[in-house]
């Protein structure tokens, strides 16, 4: 993927590999999980970018990537054209200030003990420092940003229901004002009719404050609702990147065809072809030869298995990795 000048975030040919625990490994055979394998992207600033794909295929590691809760095993993540990796001191803090994070579960996210105003001023305090009025004007505009009344600063977690806490935990996220946020499942664990609010907030959110999301999720009408690119993520690597639209009209890789089959509703009068997918996602450990989805294709042929794709441009912005092409 060549350089984008104008991008936010920057990932090119990460990896991040495992050691794997088991019998092997007590009889001093290394083996290592390839969770992420070599992918490459790149996230603009105010727009959504979405990695999608089954669970173990990467896509939470890649967070904890961007995040530096993981060291990666190769390759780079570029901010604002800084290697976070080799970040220190005020520039490392910055980073993670101006980095922040939305998880799936509102309630293991938020410490019980505390009132929503501490947890959303949390972030204030430790990095700044502000004067007590200030955080107090802080945390109440935050509440109002997220459509909570600002009384609503003295509750504990308990007091909120779970689109509420959600809420309290996206107005944390915003208090340092940062450049992206990653949003891990961050609606999966509510109900579906709170689901659409906070998707609505989210963007309503990006718009006014014009920050970039990364977003990992399981559901792709989520996605497609949030999102400006799509990733998808298959056993570590990127098979299929594009626009959202490109992707959801468009879908090139068989996997793609099977996920998008399996989860939207087809439109009345349209007719869609089912994908249904054989066997279980393969072991990270010892991942396919060739294409690593050759073992569940429907279109699998000769060359799949001993030839790995590379990715292709198509069309312009669409790239997939498929032999098919």
């Amino acid at each position: 993927m060549n350089g984008h000048s104008d991008s936010l975030l920057q990932v090119r040919g990460l990896k991040k590999h495992f050691a794997a625990r088991g019998l092997l490994s007590l009889l001093s055979v290394r083996t290592w999980v390839r969770a992420v394998d070599g992918i490459s992207f790149y996230v603009r600033p105010g727009e959504t970018f979405s990695l999608v794909g089954e669970s173990g295929c990467g896509k939470t590691t890649t967070a904890k990537l961007l995040l530096l809760l993981e060291q990666p095993t190769a390759g780079n993540i570029y901010f604002d054209g800084q290697d976070i990796n080799q970040l220190k001191g005020s520039e490392l803090r910055r980073y993670r200030s101006l980095v922040q994070a939305v998880f799936q579960d509102p309630w293991s996210s938020l410490n019980p003990r505390m009132r929503a105003s501490s947890i959303i001023a949390e972030p204030l305090v430790v990095n700044h420092k502000p004067p007590k009025q200030e955080v107090q004007r802080r945390v109440e505009q935050l509440l109002m940003d997220v459509g909570l009344e600002p009384a609503a600063a003295a509750n504990y977690p308990h007091e909120f229901s779970g689109g509420q806490r959600q809420r309290v935990a996206v107005a944390r996220a915003l208090a340092l004002n940062p450049r992206l946020i990653v949003l891990d499942e961050p609606v999966s664990a509510l109900d579906v009719s709170i689901r659409a609010q906070i998707m609505n907030l989210l963007r309503d959110l990006q718009r006014k404050y014009g920050m970039s999301y990364f977003l990992i999720a399981h559901n792709l009408a989520t996605v497609r609702y949030l999102s400006h690119q799509v990733a998808v993520m298959y056993l570590g690597l990127i098979v299929e990147q594009a626009t959202s639209e490109e992707l959801f009209t468009k879908p090139l890789h068989p996997y793609t065809k099977a996920l998008i089959s399996a989860a939207l509703p087809t439109q009345p009068g349209v007719q869609q072809e089912r994908i249904l997918l054989s066997g279980e996602v393969p072991s990270a450990t010892h991942p396919p030869s060739g294409c690593r989805f050759h073992t569940r294709c429907p279109f699998v042929f000769d060359r799949c298995a001993v030839e790995a794709p590379q990715l292709r441009e198509l069309a312009p912005g669409h790239t997939v990795a498929c032999h098919l092409y």
